[in-house]
């Protein structure tokens, strides 16, 4: 196994640490975030967007030198097949894992897995939360026109439907 091979392998480790430490911090201020819209302090959720920006920001980053170490990978180094997917990437990696008893990257892409995992489960209990104050908003712009209404229902997405009286 070639010293540059482990050099790649610690960029990797690098780049998978910052992935985890980006999309954690993006998990709790989408937390945070479902906080404040509980205590409908609308002020404080302008405030934190910008961050939120920033985090995604930082993840795209992190995300072209990923892509930037497969480009690598695939120019300087000889393989049977070129690397597509991140699948591939950790494939490659496989014999210094194995040499080293500790599988370091696949442990941290599981994480980063999992977190992104959550990461998607709180953002529509966010957007769930969102559809149900656009709808009281709704229901009370509308009563003070003196409309009546169809009987509004939500469905498995969380999303409004319409049910004829």
């Amino acid at each position: 196994m070639s010293a540059m091979k482990k050099l790649y392998y610690q960029q990797a480790i690098m780049i998978w640490e910052q992935f985890c430490q980006l999309h954690r911090d993006l998990f709790d201020l989408t937390c945070d975030e479902y906080l404040v819209l509980l205590a409908s302090d609308i002020e404080k959720l302008e405030s934190m967007l910008p961050e939120k920006e920033d985090i995604i920001h930082r993840i795209g980053l992190i995300e072209n030198e990923r892509a930037a170490l497969i480009h690598t990978l695939n120019t300087r180094e000889i393989m049977d097949q070129p690397l597509d997917k991140v699948s591939d990437l950790l494939d490659y990696f496989d014999e210094i894992e194995a040499e080293m008893g500790v599988s370091a990257l696949k442990n941290l892409n599981a994480l980063l897995i999992d977190i992104v995992v959550r990461l998607q489960t709180q953002n529509k209990k966010n957007q769930h939360f969102l559809n149900k104050a656009m709808v009281s908003i709704r229901d009370i712009k509308e009563s003070f026109g003196g409309k009546k209404k169809p009987y509004m229902t939500y469905g498995s997405d969380g999303m409004t439907k319409s049910i004829p009286r």
